[in-house]
């Protein structure tokens, strides 16, 4: 089943998820695509991309080397993380390794909390200072594989329906008590594959990015701006909530994310969303004073994210933090323009920092006198079994 082929391919893709930040995801979708899709190595290479970028200084210390991170290094973290997952190998992919049993000894004596938890000196020291005693145990949950949430398109169908034909399909799968269209599904499934999600009845969405919507408080017949919308996964949400009764104004500067919306919201049967490009200061100050509700799920930095996505603690730099934190400054005081008096915004980040959630807002409030703060909150990924989030809801007078 395990090839010098297969590790070669592992090690090229994850050198260049280290090396060029590209993208774990792109990069797994890329290493499936010669492989039929009901071959057993599918569910490796996704596991082992994944394993390895979370876990990489871990396993430099474990094979006793020093960081170079270079291509060669990742092959042998590939193997390393194999024979601590037990993968069966053969003998000449064992070559040149530890045995199993000293490779788990110092595997479980990695020296600093970096190396244990496989971060950066500096983002270390960071989020130390950042959130102080609990850093440890938030490290720590980002550990752990994240589940696969769906969301139910209430527009087509209910949770319990759904549930039922997962069930047919001999899928494990529960409510999650976090957001009532919320599904948990135990196990490694190729949701995209099933006829559900071709027919628009879910999308794939964490249960705290599902709550955080139901925060919003959208009605039918609303008038809602998704500044911040990408490509639409909490867009969709409001508007089943609204019955595809209202409009919403879906912004963003990357014009291809609209795209993929668009394409989104066809598949899910919705028909409200209208998409805007942000091509200039224009396209906000046509929008001045218009919205019920205004939803900004600010760029940041992720981290909230990094049990789903571990390659963006090697995606991050001081320099980003610095850079994405004055753009979340900027883009509130900006973008509150758009929410009539009376209107409720939601904030929102998918980071564990303060600096990009509580400190944020104080700034907001303090500096804009017309604008008051109802209440916020965290989605904790130790506490919640979720993605991190930030949010707070703001009313403007």
């Amino acid at each position: 089943m395990v090839t010098q082929h297969l590790l070669s391919q592992l090690a090229h893709g994850i050198a260049a998820v280290i090396g060029e930040r590209r993208h774990a995801d792109r990069v797994i979708e890329r290493l499936l695509r010669p492989l039929p899709p009901h071959d057993e190595r599918r569910s490796l290479v996704a596991r082992t991309v994944y394993g390895v970028v979370r876990h990489l200084r871990r396993l430099v210390w474990a094979l006793g080397e020093s960081e170079r991170f270079d291509e060669r290094q990742i092959a042998d973290c590939v193997r390393a993380w194999w024979i601590v997952e037990d993968v069966p190998l053969s003998k000449s992919l064992r070559t040149g390794l530890p045995p199993r049993r000293q490779l788990l000894d110092r595997w479980h004596a990695a020296p600093t909390r970096a190396v244990r938890y496989s971060v950066s000196d500096w983002l270390d020291r960071y989020g130390a200072e950042q959130c102080g005693s609990r850093w440890d145990t938030l490290l720590a949950a980002f550990e752990r594989e994240p589940q696969i949430v769906l969301r139910t398109n209430t527009l087509c169908t209910t949770r319990e329906q759904l549930l039922a034909a997962l069930h047919s399909r001999g899928i494990a799968a529960r409510p999650h008590p976090l957001s009532p269209e919320a599904i948990a599904i135990e196990g490694h499934v190729n949701v995209f594959a099933l006829e559900e999600f071709h027919a628009g009845l879910f999308e794939m969405q964490d249960a705290a990015s599902q709550a955080i919507v139901h925060l919003l408080g959208v009605e039918p017949g609303m008038r809602v701006v998704d500044a911040c919308a990408g490509s639409g996964g909490k867009t969709l949400h409001i508007a089943a909530l609204m019955q595809n009764r209202g409009r919403i104004v879906a912004l963003d500067t990357a014009a291809w994310k609209l795209t993929e919306l668009r394409r989104r919201a066809a598949r899910a049967h919705v028909s409200i969303i209208e998409t805007r490009a942000i091509t200039s200061s224009k396209t906000i100050k046509r929008l001045a004073a218009s919205a019920d509700r205004l939803l900004l799920d600010l760029p940041c930095s992720g981290s909230g994210v990094w049990r789903r996505n571990p390659d963006g603690k090697w995606h991050l730099s001081a320099d980003d933090l610095a850079r994405l934190q004055q753009t979340q400054r900027d883009l509130v005081r900006r973008y509150t323009s758009m929410l009539a008096p009376g209107g409720i915004a939601l904030v929102c980040t998918c980071s564990i920092f303060p600096d990009e959630g509580e400190r944020l807002i104080e700034c907001l409030v303090a500096e804009r006198s017309e604008f008051t703060l109802l209440r916020s909150g965290r989605f904790e990924p130790d506490q919640h079994d979720t993605d991190g989030f930030f949010w707070a809801l703001v009313e403007r007078n």
